[in-house]
């Protein structure tokens, strides 16, 4: 079944979720595209701030398309464990950069990615939910994995380390340049739990048969690497706290594709094999 006969059984059977995530993504390519052709419609069209915007867009537009083919995809089996992380993560670390003076081009990706996290992660809940009404919180979002144990609780700890001294700076009299480097290093702190939340969910991936799709994947790793050129080019130097984000991400995200990928070659082989015998 194609993705155009997907999204309109999706439609016919749950038309309040579609009308939902249609009005989401109707809305955030509509604003995007909005102030992208306000951008591009000065006098400077051909410039270099117009060339990142553009290209910025192109990189939220690729974020999207990945999450509504793995919201849609029915063989996905979400690892709840790092949508849970990715929901909250992604959201402080998109404020986190407005907070670092990200520019807009920079912050289209990240924020797209927050609220479809988001979305995702919620998902998750409501089928755990269904599976045992018990209890609000579902037990498989503790891990039994003693690695994605310590994932998960380091995961929690950096977050409420930046958190907290986020709101002292918020709050307290701290002098700007005192500020702006704790801004710095929580930045780098919520980039660093990147790697701790993708862990659950490659471990999956790599030892299950089969539990993700590998496009989406690969879709968000290119998005990624858009965003890096865009953060590159904006600041010029290949070491700047912002080129964390995109960097360790698009690595990550296209690890989980090759790990999809893998386990989908070797269900195909293994029918194959079954088909031979038979």
């Amino acid at each position: 079944m194609n993705l155009v006969a997907k999204v309109i059984n999706f439609a016919f059977e749950f038309p309040v979720r579609f009308l939902v995530y249609f009005f989401i993504t109707f809305t955030t390519l509509y604003g995007i595209g909005t102030y992208a052709f306000y951008k591009l419609s000065s006098t400077e069209a051909l410039s270099s701030i117009s060339i990142l915007l553009l290209l910025g867009i192109i990189a939220g537009i690729l974020q999207v398309v990945g999450y509504l083919i793995y919201i849609l995809h029915e063989d996905i089996d979400p690892n709840p464990v790092t949508w849970f992380m990715f929901a909250y993560g992604t959201a402080i670390l998109t404020i986190l950069e407005w907070d670092t003076d990200a520019t807009f081009p920079e912050l289209i990706l990240p924020s797209v990615c927050a609220v479809f996290a988001i979305i995702v992660s919620y998902r998750c809940w409501v089928r755990a939910r269904k599976n045992d009404p018990t209890n609000w919180w579902p037990e498989d979002w503790w891990p039994n994995d003693k690695y994605d144990k310590f994932s998960f609780v380091s995961d929690i700890v950096i977050t409420i380390g930046y958190v907290s001294i986020w709101f002292l700076i918020l709050f307290g009299n701290l002098e700007i340049e005192t500020k702006e480097t704790f801004v710095v290093l929580f930045l780098f702190l919520s980039n660093l739990s990147t790697f701790p939340a993708f862990y659950p969910i490659l471990r999956t991936t790599y030892n299950s048969d089969y539990t993700e799709a590998a496009s989406p994947w690969f879709i968000w790793a290119l998005a990624y690497a858009l965003l890096g050129i865009v953060t590159f080019i904006t600041h010029d130097a290949l070491w700047h706290p912002l080129m964390f984000y995109p960097l360790s991400n698009a690595f990550l995200h296209a690890l989980v594709g090759i790990f999809a990928l893998r386990a989908k070659r070797g269900i195909n082989h293994n029918s194959k094999n079954v088909h031979a015998t038979i």
